[in-house]
């Protein structure tokens, strides 16, 4: 029973552990943690029998392992008193879920004074101890002062706030406040990062053509987008392309997202007139349509091949599935992909590629993400809208192709900047916070903006419930969660031979 208990406690400690390291409770854990206690309580259970048959040696023995038990707990609990003294943090997730961002500590040292963080709880809610290792965590890394209130002891002021439940934090900076419902670290950055009062600029978005709506919230809407473009101190407007002689005055980046019609000559021309005064662009394309804006990219030497990206990711001579959806970790040296890398990847649910050609000696254009290097392009578009089946490369030429690009161009006395993407949907509702999605996409924000001191990586939010079919944020959780299966078998393994030698 010993091998029994032994692969009981490692089976409970491994799916606990992929708790910590997933922020969830996924299939893996659920698993781990349900045999783990069965085998305890089982091998728990054999060896009260076997104590049954022990006459006087009974009391001694069981003396013995309740002393062993209440040692251990005493153990435990200095331990724990230990670490909470000693403030001794560690941070084993991947994405290090328990550390302050880099852009959370950027926001909140850059508030025009201290700003104190107010938490109202209920004594019974569990959650606040997290909440309060949150605050203090990020306390001790910037200018922020911590209050506690009980919820039902300050009734003036949880109606001056909208304080609607336990476990609300509520910043302050001066008289300007943000109350947060759910006070996760993203939410705080979001809260500190208002209260900066810092104006982006102004974005103008075109609409009337089949672009994406900033104002639809289901999942091929950008209202997720919008908001975020809010958050980060830019005022966003549209405007209707079909009635556009000329780009309102005071834009600072011109937004088109996949137009579904192609524009009307009298926007394209407006848009054209627009850069070539030192205004900028961001474009999200789409594979299969010709919404007019390819042909303005193209003046500035940025073309895009109406073709699909395939990117099976692996050996071509493997005879890869059709690979339509690509996860990309290939980056350029570029502003827009600051400290993105091999283990930061971005997912575009379908893309086009770009090719380069300098319109002018002294352009700047350059590659700021790649597909991996067995990917090919496809002139049959229309396979988004089906199931492709498997796709063979045949003839085809494997090779990185550029999914996103941009350009910096010296167009009289003004400095143009473009950045184009290859796919729109990555940046909607559906996909926004999907991997680093989202920091991509605001990046080439403020780089085309000429806001390059905000470029920086965010908070991630929580992973959804598992949903299904399986998303690929949970696909991903998952696989992280089952990579500790290997080692797990292999102490379980390891421990039971040697508890076996021992005993011959």
């Amino acid at each position: 029973m010993r091998e029994l208990a032994l692969a009981g406690f490692i089976a409970a400690a491994f799916g606990i552990w992929s708790y910590y390291a997933t922020d969830q409770f996924g299939w893996f854990g659920y698993l781990n943690v349900g045999f783990g206690i069965g085998a305890l309580l089982v091998a728990a259970a054999f060896a009260a029998r076997r104590l049954r048959g022990i006459r006087g040696n009974a009391g001694r023995v069981v003396a013995r392992g309740a002393l062993l038990i209440v040692a251990a707990l005493v153990v435990a609990v200095m331990a724990e008193r230990v670490a909470a003294w000693s403030q001794i943090q560690f941070d084993w997730t991947f994405e290090g879920a328990f550390e302050p961002s880099p852009a959370t500590l950027k926001a909140l040292q850059e508030l025009p004074e201290e700003a104190t963080a107010t938490l109202y709880f209920d004594p019974a809610d569990p959650r606040v101890r997290r909440t309060r290792l949150l605050l203090a965590r990020i306390a001790q890394s910037g200018p922020l002062r911590l209050r506690d209130r009980i919820i039902d002891d300050f009734p003036q002021e949880v109606d001056r706030y909208g304080v609607a439940s336990s476990n609300t934090v509520v910043v302050t900076v001066r008289e300007r406040f943000e109350t947060i419902q759910r006070p996760t670290e993203g939410a705080l950055y979001e809260a500190f990062y208002r209260l900066r009062n810092v104006r982006g600029g102004h974005i103008t978005a075109l609409r009337g053509d089949g672009e994406g709506d900033l104002s639809r919230s289901d999942d091929v809407g950008y209202a997720g987008l919008s908001a975020a473009l809010a958050t980060e101190g830019y005022a966003v407007r549209s405007v209707i392309g079909g009635t556009m002689t000329a780009v309102p005055e005071g834009t600072d980046v011109l937004l088109t997202i996949a137009p579904r019609r192609r524009l009307p000559d009298t926007a394209l021309s407006a848009v054209e007139e627009f850069l070539a005064a030192g205004g900028s662009l961001v474009a999200l394309l789409e594979p299969g349509i010709d919404s007019g804006i390819e042909d303005v990219l193209a003046l500035y030497g940025i073309e895009s091949p109406d073709a699909l990206v395939v990117d099976p990711g692996r050996e071509a001579d493997a005879a890869p599935l059709a690979v339509l959806h690509v996860l990309s970790a290939t980056y350029w040296d570029h502003p827009v992909c600051r400290q993105l890398d091999a283990n930061r990847m971005t997912y575009f649910p379908g893309t086009r590629a770009f090719t380069l050609r300098k319109p002018r000696v002294e352009d700047e254009l350059e590659r700021i993400v790649d597909s991996s290097g067995y990917a090919w392009l496809d002139p049959d578009t229309d396979i988004l809208d089906g199931h492709a089946g498997r796709l063979e490369r045949g003839e085809r030429k494997a090779s990185y192709e550029p999914l996103v690009v941009s350009g910096r161009y010296r167009r009289g006395a003004g400095d143009t900047r473009i950045v184009a993407f290859g796919d729109a949907d990555f940046a909607s509702n559906a996909h926004l916070r999907t991997l680093y999605n989202l920091d991509l996409i605001l990046n080439a924000v403020h780089w085309a903006a000429a806001n390059e001191p905000e470029i920086t990586l965010r908070p991630k939010n929580r992973p959804t419930p598992v949903q299904f079919p399986l998303p690929l944020t949970n696909t991903l959780q998952t696989l992280y969660g089952v990579g500790l299966l290997v080692p797990e078998l292999l102490l379980i393994v390891g421990g039971i031979v040697w508890l076996r030698g021992r005993r011959s």
